[in-house]
């Protein structure tokens, strides 16, 4: 019985079939969880792209907008989220108009006050700097959530300067 154990344990010793089939065994979940994360961080990447582009398209809108603030930050705020400046359809699932926010970044004086030099050209006595920011937490990790990454949060802010209509 050991005998004939011994002589079929010996063709498999010199017999090299089965090792490519092995060797695949042992690297595919290496290959797939490889595919996986670069799918999800392709996925999170474009999420981040179109809220950068969203925020772009607000603070670009919110330079040139003349009328009142409140007026132009609505507009631009449905202009982030949304692609239009009304109605439109969102960029990013679950991206609302509350996490986005719209602020006077810094406003400074287009004409030094000393010396009566104009350091900026501007139509007003002041220069405006709008910040459109965002903070949208990222809904689903898929496989960072198995490797123990904690919650995600995507923050992306831009500014532009005030020139109006």
């Amino acid at each position: 019985m050991f005998i004939t154990l011994r002589q079929f344990l010996r063709r498999f010793h010199h017999d090299e079939q089965g090792a490519a089939l092995v060797e695949v065994a042992i690297v595919t979940p290496f290959v797939l969880l490889l595919s996986a994360g670069v799918f999800e961080f392709s996925n999170i990447f474009n999420t981040r792209l179109l809220l950068e582009a969203g925020v772009e398209d607000a603070s670009r809108y919110m330079a040139r907008c003349s009328s009142d603030w409140d007026t132009c930050s609505g507009l631009a705020t449905n202009l982030a989220v949304n692609g239009a400046v009304q109605g439109g359809s969102a960029r990013v699932t679950g991206w609302t108009a509350a996490q986005v926010k719209i602020r006077k970044a810094q406003s400074v004086p287009a004409i030094d006050a000393t010396t009566g030099t104009e350091l900026y050209l501007s139509s007003t006595g002041t220069v405006v700097v709008v910040e459109v920011s965002t903070a949208y937490p990222y809904p689903t990790l898929g496989l960072w959530s198995y490797l123990g990454f904690g919650a995600l949060t995507l923050s992306v802010f831009h500014q532009e300067r005030v020139l109006g209509w």
